[in-house]
């Protein structure tokens, strides 16, 4: 979907593994932002380092993540068969399937994005292993390697939003040249991989104290940065790769979300909050919060002016931001609630949904958009080892599995009115 932000990805109840957690880095601003350096590597030649040449843009920058307009792919685990597979879900159809062949890889540390026109596989392993960078047709056919990648590296793309920036050419993420030793941190930079061109280049790099690829706005790359007070008392302890004691420096940290040109390598902070992680959500070109007095604020991009939304019952939990709605989770006694906030009248309306969900009855739980209005949720889900088949019948299994529907606004607010449900090969 080319979006102008990304939107969160709802974290799902079941998952099938996790990735390492990522380590964020200092703020720069235009005047001591560093031009974009290429990236030593065994590939083509790169762009020589010093002043970055514009490049030219297919189309402007918009962001790729685990859906486009037309559905949803997630990356599963074949145990009969050591591979990853992957499975999309059509919104219109209500329907899912495998797409494409199984890809024969260590282990699912792999991740599938998708623009209206490409599907992309990325999967990175140990010190040892190679990174993989796959394009592949929508439908998984013509899959193909983008890029040669050096023994050591990681594709960094797995975070809180995970996902990476495009301009319909060139392709934006994070990239980890892996440390050799413990005691020396993994080295994070944000690079610019043009597949036609074969190069590969560095538009800014990260301190040991880490940050992240979080979207794009007005054709600028969205990143965050985390810095140290130059006071701090408390020495940096590095440890397996990373700074092991963030949490101890945390009260002399700061956290700059900032907009970088891709162009230029300027750099311009649009916000900055105390801490080791931004204080407010990124979403839909705007800066979110619930502050202490139980408000929902919020402040566009380039803004420096809170706008107050509304007055939240106290114990709202903020789950989402979406194009007609926003989410919260609400314990009311022993049971868990979802709540929709209004964007357009301002009310506030609790869900009566519920679901059977890993053996408890829970809130219905909102995975994604699936068009304004309209919503991907998990309508029951198991845990533990599951057989499943394709639409060959050929048997594989998973560790648990979910199963989906897709439901109006008017369907999560009203029991009367029924979901659809998403059928699946396997599954009865």
């Amino acid at each position: 979907m080319k979006k102008q932000l990304c939107l969160a990805v709802a974290a799902l109840l079941l998952t099938a593994c996790a990735a390492p957690a990522s380590e964020p880095v200092a703020p720069a601003t235009a005047e001591d932002a560093s031009p974009p350096q290429a990236v030593e590597t065994p590939a083509a030649p790169t762009q020589s380092p010093g002043t970055p040449q514009p490049a030219e843009q297919a189309v402007p920058l918009y962001w790729v993540d685990a859906q486009n307009d037309a559905g949803r792919y997630e990356a599963e685990w074949d145990y009969n068969t050591d591979t990853v597979v992957a499975r999309y879900l059509d919104f219109n159809a209500a329907t899912e399937q495998i797409v494409g062949e199984p890809l024969e890889l260590p282990n699912l540390n792999a991740d599938l994005f998708a623009d209206d026109e490409y599907l992309y596989w990325f999967w990175s392993g140990m010190v040892n292993d190679t990174p993989v960078l796959l394009r592949s047709e929508l439908d998984g056919s013509d899959r193909a390697p983008l890029y040669e990648f050096p023994q050591g590296t990681s594709l960094a793309v797995w975070n809180w939003d995970s996902g990476f920036a495009s301009d319909g050419g060139s392709l934006y993420f994070r990239y980890c040249q892996i440390s050799d030793d413990p005691a020396v941190p993994d080295v994070y930079s944000l690079v610019r991989l043009a597949p036609e061109a074969q190069t590969l280049e560095t538009l800014t790099t990260w301190s040991p104290f880490g940050g992240e690829l979080v979207g794009v706005w007005n054709d600028r790359l969205l990143i965050t940065r985390r810095t140290l007070a130059e006071d701090c008392p408390v020495a940096p302890v590095y440890g397996h790769y990373h700074v092991d004691n963030l949490n101890d420096l945390s009260d002399w940290m700061t956290t700059s979300l900032c907009a970088l040109d891709p162009a230029t390598g300027e750099e311009e902070v649009l916000y900055e909050c105390s801490g080791s992680w931004l204080d407010r959500r990124l979403e839909d070109g705007a800066l979110w919060r619930v502050n202490e007095q139980h408000e929902i604020l919020y402040r566009p991009l380039g803004e420096n002016e809170d706008t107050m939304l509304t007055q939240l019952p106290q114990g709202m939990q903020f789950l989402n931001v979406y194009t007609t709605d926003v989410t919260f989770n609400s314990y009311e006694g022993e049971r868990d609630w979802l709540y929709l906030y209004d964007r357009t009248t301002g009310s506030l309306t609790r869900s009566p949904r519920r679901r059977w969900l890993g053996g408890e009855d829970r809130a219905i739980w909102v995975v994604c958009e699936a068009g304004p209005g309209q919503y991907v949720v998990i309508d029951d889900a198991s845990a533990g080892m599951q057989a499943m088949a394709d639409a060959d019948g050929n048997q594989y299994l998973i560790d648990g599995y979910a199963r989906y529907a897709i439901a109006s606004r008017d369907a999560l607010l009203d029991g009367s009115i029924p979901l659809t449900p998403v059928t699946r090969p396997g599954t009865v």
